[in-house]
């Protein structure tokens, strides 16, 4: 009985598939697929991997970043993320050598999510997303996993 309730449990949350949400209002911001631990910080304060987070199934890279004013970020890396860019791109204070910033906000809510990094001989002024050489930071707390979210939320069936 107990495996029974596992499975149909399993099932029922859909485990296989899971999208990373706008802590804020709720709104899809990336695939689990698109995760990457291909760019680390050398200015990282810690480091530790992490299985299946989002529902991946490979060790996630997470990284505590500490920026310039001193407030601390767990941050993960993607590929391809749908959050909207904002100002201008920098090189102030990357975390990332080599590599120029902006930040990332929800484009439902405007939430701030994250950073886009891209490198800096490929930057242009009109870009408004990165390159595929490039990537998205996001912060782990302006985020949730959707089947996590799914036991929190209470939905009424009607027959």
């Amino acid at each position: 009985m107990i495996i029974e309730c596992f499975v149909a449990l399993t099932l029922s949350l859909n485990l296989c598939e899971s999208s990373v949400l706008c802590r804020n209002c709720g709104r899809e911001l990336a695939d689990p697929f698109y995760l990457r631990t291909k760019h680390l910080s050398p200015e990282f304060l810690e480091r530790r991997n992490k299985t299946q987070l989002f529902g991946a199934t490979h060790p996630v890279s997470i990284e505590r970043l500490k920026n310039p004013v001193g407030v601390e970020f767990e941050v993960v890396s993607f590929q391809k993320a749908g959050c909207k860019g904002l100002g201008e791109w920098s090189g102030e204070a990357s975390w990332f050598p080599g590599f120029l910033w902006r930040v990332c906000v929800c484009p439902q809510c405007g939430y701030h999510i994250g950073w886009m990094f891209e490198p800096e001989d490929l930057v242009s002024e009109d870009q408004d997303k990165p390159s595929a050489a490039g990537f998205y930071a996001i912060a782990l707390s302006k985020v949730i996993d959707e089947n996590y979210s799914r036991t929190l939320t209470i939905s009424s069936t009607r027959h």
